[in-house]
């Protein structure tokens, strides 16, 4: 999966990408920079939130019917 994101990189994300393209790329390592990304830049996680559609009605579950 991609995920494709523009934001201003902090030091320490520029480090941690760094980091990923020097080794081979491990779940852990994507995962290190997600919880960075998620916890440290907040303008992201608003952004993806946004992108997201909202439900209308959330009590309404089709596949219950």
């Amino acid at each position: 999966m991609k995920f494709y994101i523009e934001f201003n990189p902090c030091r320490e994300c520029k480090d941690i990408i760094r980091e990923l393209n020097e080794t081979f790329p491990t779940d852990e390592g994507s995962k290190k920079l997600l919880r960075h990304i998620t916890y440290n830049h907040t303008e992201v996680g608003q952004a993806i939130i946004e992108d997201f559609a909202k439900e209308a009605d959330k009590e309404n579950f089709p596949w219950f019917r």
